[in-house]
């Protein structure tokens, strides 16, 4: 009846009427009658004031029966007490004496027995006999609550009579009735009042009990900070109304059709992946910017979270090492020891420096064969340890099998070992251990050397050269270079750490290229064609990093990166560029930068394969502007102070420490693979598939039969019957830096290769020429013997081409490069790769050399001194440290291609390869006739040698030195770091760019990210990599080594630093002292 009545709200106005007529009608009629209500219904008449209409005679009417009740039960207890006083008052049955007695005994008796105690209570106590003994039917005690100012009667069952009690009841006189009255009349007048003051007490209670609710324990805050009351409304509201939703109600800047256009043109412009889904989520999907910069937000923070987020088997906290050059390291004893002096010290260091690292193979040591490892490394050298060591401290247990006697690749005179000569414990590097960019290495060495007291394990780099030569590391000898006739007297051209603009202004003033000009700001206005043509390959090499960072997941993104025909999932213009380079010949980017300067596209040639006997025509563009950027690099070259031997030494400390085996001398027969259950026919289908599309023709060549999965690569077995194995749960790996064509051709079991094949593309490939190592002892230090530091360079293969004009269009033809100097392009694989590729420039050359094949090949195979590929390099005039260690003794090793007497090849054979013959089939005179012909050459291009040659050794055994650098290696499918078989993985400088110290440890590092498993998201997006996390969880080491009170580094190999001063001729023209190497850790 209620629901149709306007409770307490003010009437409408209707026209303009006096107060008391309104006032008069707001007392005497409903403010609002129903409409077409009855005459007689009586609910539009019914008033609203609920209080003095309903509440209050209901609960008047509840107060007097209350009131009533309690007056009844009053009257009830009066007559109780009546009637207990009267039988108090009776006379007894049994006479009047008795009666006297038993009222005396009854009076007794009941005032013990009904006594009150401290709190106000009735306590009756049992009856007592004349005994003292309480009887047996005696009453329980009770206690009852009274009122202690009323005289206390019992009825005939001996209970107290109480009143009625009052505490429980509202009401109890007609005062109380009438106070409820006045309350409710209170009330009543409150409510009905006209102003409606009670409805703002009524929302002030809610508004507060609202703040108690929605703020609690900062409602305090709130009410001393008003103005965020203010704007948590104003967003409540906003968000009501819509204004707080991520999508936008307007519509978007540009229609969807711009949008996709501009997106398209993004994408071709090789936009980050992730703007474009920004722009999208902006343009189509109708993102607000806040919701965007939300998002942004939320992903950085997710990247965070996972970039901090460790790898598995990557331990909590990696083991922190000991440097390698710690006593009781090195002693394999613990304790205290007795402090040294810094000459004992120093001794004690040099002297690690004279055995190799590791442990040398035994053959009746068991204990390699029971141990189980988690990842088996084969090979030896820098690469393979750095890997293993990178390992290592990712909690991996690792063991290193390397086939030669010394792990870190250097070679010894064993005539001089045998009778103890000066050279008996003197180490030749004969590999080169020359890095380029070195602060990018120790970057990449700092978490597999850190130790507790240095950052770099004590190691530290000295550049090669000195102030006054410019720091130059590379003399290139190059026919015709510099004259008119190939057959003359080349100008030999010294590479140093000045930089492009160096070699830039030496073309100039030598070769008659244009002078490259600089303004005052430095920025370069001139017009050198040798300096452009730095630059271009600068370009061109800066996704190198980026394309061989992509081996690691082959085309498993392609999606996320690269243009529509490429399978590189990193989208980078460089890396784009760079990758179209590995398929390109150098001769083309050669002929087409410097068409003019002959001897300028000599030189840049010679600069870009020195390290490789290859012509421009076969060589690979992306292999020529790698190394012509590190011969060309400010930082020029760095050599490791104490060699390589220290390095390796600090390697391999860590690789023991961690629990891992370092093994020399191990012979390795074949690999061990596990014999998985043939499955059925499924494959074949897909494989039928795979050739519809025409996407596994290298498959076909390589994998003669691929149906169904590979078996597992479980271990290696050695020549003498032991089987080193990795642990079988599926994270076991074997990591072969040996090289591809070893790997697959020597230790691949016959039955597998048949079976499952190779990697895809392996037959398109072919192997480099071995070398041949000269090992020559001399007497006298770098200064009395007038060394070099720089290694020195004959290269034939960018002899001098004739360019020749054409009468008919006048325009020059350029010539052929390396053709007229004789050099060794390895004429098969040449001529099969230019075929393979249309190059014109293979044509040429392949045309060139068909007159006189007979002939060439003569040349190809004999060494011939003054003409043949050559490297000569000092090692000891590279070290800082080799006086100190060995005296007043130098080395040089000598560098050739191995003649026909020592090595085969197999031109017919998919890939080509070199076999190498047995010492016996030539004997000992072809070792004598070959070193008498490199000697000689020796001492003609360096006369100050003839009378200082202590000792002479050419090692018979040729080494293998990977793929040849042409276009085939680098687009081959299957040259990444892991292999169609589970559990094989390839390290070393086969998956870079060969002969290179610096690829080796690239070539580790993509190995050791393969083992652990990273994904395309941690290398692209989170940039997380073993390095970096390593680096992230690895402790910092304490650098305070103090010795008598002086703070000191402690270096792996103590050497005194030599001031070099330069005279008045010199290139400063003044005088000064400056370091002879750059040996501190900053540096």
């Amino acid at each position: 009846q209620f629901s149709i009545m306007r409770m307490g709200r003010p009437t409408k106005k209707k026209g303009k009427t006096s107060s008391s007529s309104r006032k008069q009608r707001n007392e005497t009629q409903n403010p609002n009658p129903p409409k077409f209500s009855s005459p007689t219904l009586v609910v539009g008449r019914v008033s609203s004031n609920v209080i003095s209409s309903i509440l209050a005679p209901a609960l008047n009417d509840l107060a007097v029966r209350s009131v009533e009740e309690y007056a009844d039960a009053m009257m009830d207890y009066e007559q109780r007490i009546a009637r207990a006083k009267l039988l108090s008052s009776a006379p007894p049955r049994g006479g009047e004496e008795e009666a006297d007695d038993d009222a005396e005994q009854g009076g007794e008796e009941e005032g013990e027995e009904a006594e009150l105690d401290l709190d106000g209570n009735i306590v009756v106590e049992p009856s007592i006999d004349n005994d003292g003994d309480a009887s047996s039917s005696t009453t329980t005690r009770t206690t009852q609550k009274i009122d202690t100012t009323r005289q206390i009667y019992l009825d005939e069952s001996g209970d107290a009579i109480l009143p009625p009690s009052s505490s429980r009841r509202l009401f109890t006189s007609q005062r109380d009735v009438d106070e409820l009255s006045s309350l409710l009349s209170d009330a009543s007048s409150h409510f009905s009042t006209p102003s409606n003051a009670w409805k703002v007490h009524a929302n002030a209670a809610k508004f507060e009990r609202l703040l108690d609710e929605k703020y609690g324990r900062l409602r305090p805050f709130i009410e001393s900070h008003p103005e965020i009351e203010a704007f948590v409304r104003t967003v409540q509201r906003k968000y009501a109304m819509g204004a707080m939703s991520p999508f936008r109600r307007e519509p978007c800047p540009i229609n969807k059709t711009t949008a996709i256009m501009v997106l398209f043109m993004m994408h071709r412009q090789n936009v980050r992946f992730e703007a474009l889904v920004l722009v999208a989520m902006f343009c189509l999907v109708g993102l607000q910017p806040w919701a965007l910069v939300t998002l942004v937000a939320l992903g950085r923070w997710e990247m965070e979270r996972r970039r901090g987020k460790r790898v598995r088997g990557m331990p909590r906290k990696p083991r922190a090492c000991e440097p390698y050059h710690a006593r009781h390291i090195a002693n394999g004893d613990g304790g205290e020891l007795e402090e040294e002096s810094l000459e004992e010290e120093r001794s004690r260091k040099h002297a690690l420096l004279t055995r190799p690292p590791g442990t040398k193979f035994d053959p009746a040591d068991l204990s390699l064969r029971d141990d189980t490892f988690d990842v088996l490394f084969l090979g030896g050298g820098i690469g393979a340890l750095y890997a293993a060591a990178l390992l290592s401290r990712a909690g991996r247990k690792v063991c290193v099998l390397s086939p030669e006697d010394d792990v870190s690749r250097c070679a010894v005179v064993e005539e001089q070992r045998r009778r103890g000569g000066a050279f008996a414990n003197v180490e030749f590097d004969v590999h080169g251990t020359d890095m380029t960019h070195a602060a990018r290495q120790q970057a990449l060495l700092a978490p597999a050397l850190c130790t507790t007291t240095d950052a770099q394990g004590g190691i530290r780099f000295a550049r090669v050269g000195s102030v006054i030569d410019g720091y130059a590391h590379s003399i290139l000898s190059v026919p015709g270079l510099g004259t008119d006739n190939v057959n003359a007297e080349p100008v030999p051209v010294v590479i140093n750490a000045e930089g492009p603009l160096a070699l830039a202004e030496y073309c100039y003033a030598r070769f008659g290229d244009n002078y490259p000009g600089t303004d005052l700001e430095g920025r370069d206005n001139g017009n050198s064609t040798s300096l452009n043509y730095v630059k271009a390959c600068r370009q061109i090499n800066a996704g190198s990093g980026d394309y061989y960072l992509s081996k690691l997941f082959g085309g498993a993104s392609s999606s996320l990166g690269g243009s529509s025909s490429s399978s590189d999932p990193l989208k980078s213009a460089e890396s784009n560029v760079y990758q179209q380079a590995t398929m390109r010949p150098t001769s083309a980017f050669l002929d087409k930068c410097l068409p003019l300067a002959p001897h300028v596209r000599c030189l840049m040639a010679a600069i870009g394969m020195c390290n490789e006997n290859l012509s421009p025509d076969n060589a690979s563009m992306a292999a020529h502007v790698t190394h012509l950027c590190g011969m060309l690099s400010e930082e020029g070259m760095s050599y490791p102070v104490g060699g390589p031997r220290a390095l390796c030494h600090a390697l391999t400390s860590v690789i023991e420490q961690s629990d891992g085996r370092v093994i020399a001398g191990a012979s390795l027969q074949e690999l061990l693979f596990e014999k998985l259950p043939e499955e059925d026919g499924g494959g074949k289908g897909k494989d039928k598939k795979k050739k519809k599309k025409g996407e596994g023709d290298d498959n076909d060549a390589s994998s003669p039969s691929s149906d169904g999965p590979k078996p597992r690569c479980r271990g290696v077995r050695l020549q003498n019957g032991c089987e080193v194995t990795v642990a079988d749960d599926g994270d076991g790996a074997v990591v072969s830096t040996l090289g591809l064509i070893p790997t697959f051709l020597h230790l691949l079991p016959p039955d597998i290769r048949t079976a499952h094949g190779v990697p895809p593309g392996l037959p398109a490939v072919s192997e480099r020429r071995p070398l041949m190592k000269m090992l020559v002892g001399l007497r006298g230090n770098k200064d009395e013997l007038d060394l070099t530091g720089a290694d020195w360079y004959r290269l034939p293969n960018a002899a001098l081409p004739r360019d020749e004009m054409d009468p008919a269009t006048g325009l020059v033809k350029c010539g052929t490069i390396g053709v007229d100097g004789g050099a060794d392009d390895d004429g098969g694989e040449g001529e099969a790769l230019t075929e393979s590729t249309a190059s014109g420039r293979g044509k040429r050359s392949k045309a060139a050399s068909t007159p006189s094949t007979s002939e060439k090949k003569s040349s190809r195979t004999k060494f011939k001194p003054g003409k043949s590929w050559m490297k000569v390099s000092f090692p000891s005039a590279k070290d800082p440290s080799w006086v100190d260690r060995h005296g007043n003794v130098s080395t040089c090793v000598v560098t050739i291609e191995a003649d026909d007497d020592f090595v085969r090849v197999f031109d017919t054979a998919k890939p080509r390869i070199y076999s190498i013959l047995n010492n016996n089939s030539g004997g000992s005179s072809a070792v004598e006739r070959l070193s008498d012909r490199v000697l000689k050459d020796l001492v003609e291009t360096f006369p100050q040698l003839e009378k200082k040659i202590e000792c002479v050794q050419i090692c018979s055994t040729p080494y293998r030195s990977g793929l040849v650098q042409n276009p085939a290696r680098f687009a081959i499918k299957g040259n990444r770091p892991e292999m169609p078989y589970p559990g094989l993985f390839i390290g070393g400088a086969d998956l870079t760019v060969a002969d290179s110290a610096s690829a080796e440890i690239v070539g580790g590092w993509l190995a050791a990210n393969a083992v652990m498993g990273y994904s395309f998201i941690d290398y692209l997006y989170l940039k997380k990599n073993i390095t970096s996390d390593l680096q992230q969880f690895l402790e910092e080491p304490n650098l305070e080594t103090e010795r008598d009170g002086v703070v000191v580094e402690d270096l792996a190999v103590p050497f005194t630093e030599k001031d070099v001063v330069i005279g008045k001729g010199g290139c400063d023209g003044g005088n000064g002292p400056t370091d002879a190497a750059e040996s501190t850790k900053e540096e």
